[in-house]
């Protein structure tokens, strides 16, 4: 009995207790309890805390966009400085082969030139005349070949090494300059055998071609000289024009691929002409060879007593 009566006691006084507690949560200060309010307000400040992270990100992320415009910007710039550079170099190598070449041995054969001339010049060597003719053609790079009377040879000995030394080809235009046609197979031997063998002396080179004087021919001087004969195809008149302008224009108004033309170096008229014959015609696209070069050029064998007067293709 006396344990039930405790346990009822008990409950009362928890229960009394309780109900003091309640009463005395009434009576606490408005700043102690929680006010519904202050929740909102505390969310309302996690929003904004959530977006202002929201925002920093996003500036963030635009920041990283931009560094990426400028890194790809940068790249370009790199890449058209790099091409830029190509160019440039590209640019470096066609000079360098343009500057080959023109600096190429100009008597070295060009496939790309198709057209070729002979220019021969007769009755030398002089003094003023022929060396005024090899200053021309040792200018622009260009060969001709040269007649000389035999007899005429010592006299101008250094010339004729001069022609030779150029790469130009010195033929015989016989001894004394006779017509062969009316000379006996021993004379025409000897006009043609003592101017070669004075030629070859001063050059130190064979002769390998022969020009009869005023180009007469007969069966006898064919037979007779052991060289191939060699004509013209183009007659400049030099030796009766004496003037510059027509000489000139006998060449250069009637000239073809393949021509040999006819000139003499014994008069200043002749060099006057030549200075200009040759880079005109140079400058239309023909090349001036010897007479040797020329036939070997258009394939032709040259033959001892044989006339010839033109290679054309």
């Amino acid at each position: 009995m006396k344990n039930r009566f405790l346990k009822k006691l008990v409950c009362l006084t928890l229960c009394f207790c309780i109900v003091g507690m309640t009463g005395c949560v009434g009576n606490l200060p408005a700043d102690i309890i929680p006010d519904p309010s202050t929740s909102t307000t505390t969310a309302t400040t996690t929003t904004t805390t959530t977006t202002a992270t929201t925002t920093t990100t996003t500036t963030t992320t635009t920041t990283t966009e931009t560094t990426t415009a400028s890194t790809t910007s940068t790249g370009t710039t790199a890449t058209a400085s790099s091409e830029e550079s190509e160019s440039k170099s590209s640019t470096k190598i066609t000079t360098k082969k343009t500057t080959t070449t023109t600096t190429r041995d100009p008597h070295e054969y060009d496939p790309s030139i198709v057209k070729y001339l002979a220019l021969t010049f007769d009755d030398g060597p002089s003094s003023s005349a022929t060396n005024r003719i090899l200053d021309t053609l040792e200018k622009h790079g260009a060969k001709a070949t040269f007649f000389v009377v035999g007899n005429r040879v010592d006299r101008y000995a250094g010339t004729v090494k001069r022609a030779s030394n150029l790469g130009c080809e010195i033929a015989s235009h016989t001894w004394s300059h006779k017509n062969l046609t009316k000379l006996t197979a021993q004379e025409i031997s000897n006009e043609i055998g003592q101017s070669t063998i004075k030629i070859a002396s001063v050059t130190g080179k064979p002769v390998s071609l022969v020009r009869p004087p005023e180009g007469a021919l007969n069966d006898l001087v064919k037979q007779t000289v052991k060289y191939p004969l060699i004509m013209w195809s183009v007659d400049s008149r030099d030796w009766k024009n004496r003037n510059a302008k027509k000489n000139y224009d006998a060449v250069v108004n009637t000239v073809r691929d393949g021509d040999i033309i006819l000139m003499h170096d014994l008069y200043n008229e002749t060099a006057d002409a030549v200075e200009k014959i040759i880079p005109d015609l140079m400058a239309r696209g023909y090349k001036f060879v010897t007479v040797t070069e020329l036939m070997e050029i258009r394939g032709i064998t040259m033959k001892p007593g044989k006339r010839y007067s033109q290679a054309r293709p």
